[in-house]
């Protein structure tokens, strides 16, 4: 694992010194070594953590032999080992041992295209064609490792995260306005887009090739578009032990390290499911770690507790208070240089140094509830479909409207004033808007946008940033991974969440955090093998009578309680609503003070006001958008001046 950045010029020759500047920026990503190549119009830069093969054979840029490719990697290979065979047989020598010069090797031999098709991993990497004179960048299939560049008339830039290309004299900090509506609506941008101009995201599964005269392409080379739900014809036993299978390939790789591995154990199912197959299958002998909460109804420690005791675990817990958050959430914006509006960023990156004091590796369980219907929300907007669909469009937008002009804050406010104490959800409120918003709903693309929105619509989002309906936020932004067949709704739902909140949010949540530390994250579930398996399933296979992840916890349930294989899902949260109403109060009051927002000059000052004071003002607030604009506001005074 590592960091990677570099620069092909398009006249001029490139900037050694700039190049150097943006391996400085990465070195938390790869600590241990450092390799420049700066000749020409080509730069190429790499930072190393060390995992495999640990020698200096492992320093990269790395050249084939005869010196016709260069390539700059992150991430992992996993069944190198099983390729390096074939590539020495046909005349290929290694000088070290790591997975990078198969990849090298591997392209040499094959071509691009054909040794994509073998690898089995998670990576991100550019390659240098000295002949054709040509750069690609190339992401995995899941999007796992981070790719970012920015193609201006003087040359491409690149790098693991932005904040490289910040590094460059050359780069150019314009806001995209489509891209500060998404993260207003959804707490990150989606696809390609970033919030700069001229800067994107190399998509998931996708590869860019640049020409040293600045022409381009872009394609796609995998996709779940040819998986079909309820393909897979075995029965739902024979389906158990084909998952057991694939599970038993897809953890034994990602354990391949020359350096001690952890687990992330938080006690849901994904993660018990994780840890009792390594265990008990695999015979590894591990660490488990766990952040817990110092508020019970947050904290899943206690069933971390007790899957590590059933089945002998070495573990580690640490409970996290609202004093150590605060410090956390004001190193947030330094761990992602990109306004990014997960509040559970906070956790996952005091989990990953708690990681770090032990092991350089980590399995995360990430993708479970993705792959297997693990989401509440997935049945419970389906049926809510169902029922508005009965009655028209119409009907339902003209009763949305009216209901919007109750004074239901207020009301909301004095009913949780009198039930002090109860189990009344504190964003009452925010649940109370999101049916509004789903009443006028006209189809599954209009359900998965809205179910997807955290903070602002389509049609408020303009308030916020002074823009009113510009029009960036029309569309439907999830459509494209949409699929039709059976229960045509949740399917289409958990391949959106799969490509974007889980591409888009989790993945770079977990990078981030992870990377920061100098600490490989490992996602044994996003194997794309699993991932193709998982979505050819019949719904009912994953889903029915109530029952989520019906087939992984038959997989898991010798090992496993029942009791915590069925207990409530409470995600990986924090007590957001009552920290911005307690101790974060000043933190937050002083970001979002009309200074700050005119001495930034994004947000618009009379929207931000009503939104503070909607908040603070009654019970029951939307906590979210007060998170979005305090995590926007932290990034711009950070990273915009």
């Amino acid at each position: 694992m590592c960091g990677i950045a570099g620069e092909l010029s398009f006249g001029a020759p490139a900037n050694a010194a700039a190049l150097r500047a943006m391996a400085d920026a990465l070195v938390h990503r790869g600590p241990d070594d450092q390799g420049l190549h700066c000749e020409g119009r080509l730069g190429l830069a790499h930072r190393r953590l060390s995992i495999l093969d640990l020698s200096p054979a492992g320093r990269q840029p790395m050249w084939s032999e005869d010196k016709a490719l260069a390539i700059v990697f992150n991430g992992e290979v996993y069944n190198y080992r099983e390729i390096r065979p074939e590539l020495e047989a046909a005349g290929y020598r290694f000088a070290g041992g790591t997975d990078t010069e198969v990849v090298l090797n591997a392209v040499h031999r094959w071509g691009l295209e054909a040794a994509l098709e073998r690898f089995i991993g998670m990576f991100a990497f550019a390659l240098w064609d000295a002949r054709a004179q040509a750069l690609t960048l190339v992401r995995d299939r899941l999007g796992v490792k981070p790719l970012y560049y920015q193609k201006t008339a003087k040359g491409l830039l690149f790098g693991s995260e932005l904040k490289a290309l910040y590094a460059h004299p050359d780069f150019r900090r314009e806001l995209l306005p489509k891209g500060l509506e998404q993260f207003f609506r959804f707490g990150y941008t989606l696809g390609e887009a970033t919030v700069y101009k001229n800067s994107f995201k190399l998509p998931a599964g996708h590869c860019l090739r640049v020409e040293a005269d600045g022409g381009a392409r872009l394609w796609r080379y995998w996709s779940l578009d040819g998986v079909e739900r309820g393909s897979y014809s075995g029965t739902f036993a024979r389906a158990v032990e084909e998952l057991s299978t694939l599970c038993d390939s897809a953890f034994s790789y990602r354990l391949v390290s020359d350096v001690p591995v952890g687990v992330f154990l938080s006690g849901g199912v994904d993660s018990s499911f994780l840890a009792a197959f390594l265990k008990r299958r695999a015979g590894a002998d591990l660490e488990h770690i766990t952040i817990g909460f110092d508020e019970p109804a947050y904290d899943e420690s206690p069933k971390a507790r007790r899957v590590a005791r059933d089945l002998d675990l070495r573990h580690t817990v640490r409970t996290l208070s609202a004093v150590q958050a605060q410090e956390a959430l004001l190193r947030f914006v330094e761990i992602w240089d990109e306004p990014f509006g997960d509040a559970s960023g906070i956790p996952t990156s005091m989990v990953c140094a708690l990681a770090r004091e032990r092991v350089k590796v980590v399995l995360s369980a990430d993708g479970g509830d993705e792959l297997f219907c693990g989401y509440e929300s997935y049945p419970a907007y389906e049926a809510r479909y169902r029922r508005l669909s009965r009655f028209p469009a119409p009907l339902r937008s003209i009763l949305s409207a009216a209901l919007r002009r109750l004074p239901y804050r207020s009301l909301i406010s004095a009913a949780l004033a009198l039930r002090e104490g109860s189990r009344w959800n504190p964003q009452t409120a925010a649940r109370y808007e999101k049916m509004l918003d789903l009443l006028p709903v006209r189809g599954h693309d209009d359900l998965i946008r809205i179910s997807n929105e955290k903070g602002w619509t389509a049609r408020s989002v303009g308030d916020i940033l002074g823009t009113g309906n510009g029009g960036f936020a029309r569309g439907a932004e999830f459509g494209q991974t949409s699929r039709d067949g059976e229960r045509g709704l949740i399917d289409r739902m958990m391949r959106a969440d799969l490509s974007a909140f889980l591409g888009e949010d989790i993945l770079c949540k977990v990078d981030r955090a992870s990377m920061a530390v100098g600490l490989e994250c490992r996602d044994p579930f996003l194997d794309h093998r699993l991932v193709e398996f998982a979505f050819s399933l019949p719904l009912d296979y994953l889903y029915e009578n109530g029952t989520h992840k019906r087939v992984l916890k038959a997989a898991v349930s010798p090992w496993i309680s029942q009791a915590v294989l069925n207990s409530p899902k409470r995600g990986f949260s924090i007590p957001l609503y009552d920290w911005l109403r307690g101790p974060w109060k000043p933190l937050a009051l002083d970001y979002l003070s009309p200074d700050s927002i005119r001495r930034v000059g994004i947000l618009d000052e009379r929207a931000a006001r009503r939104e503070l004071d909607s908040f603070y003002k009654y019970r029951g607030g939307r906590a979210e958008k007060v998170m979005l604009m305090l995590n926007f506001q932290m990034w711009a005074e950070r990273w915009l001046r």
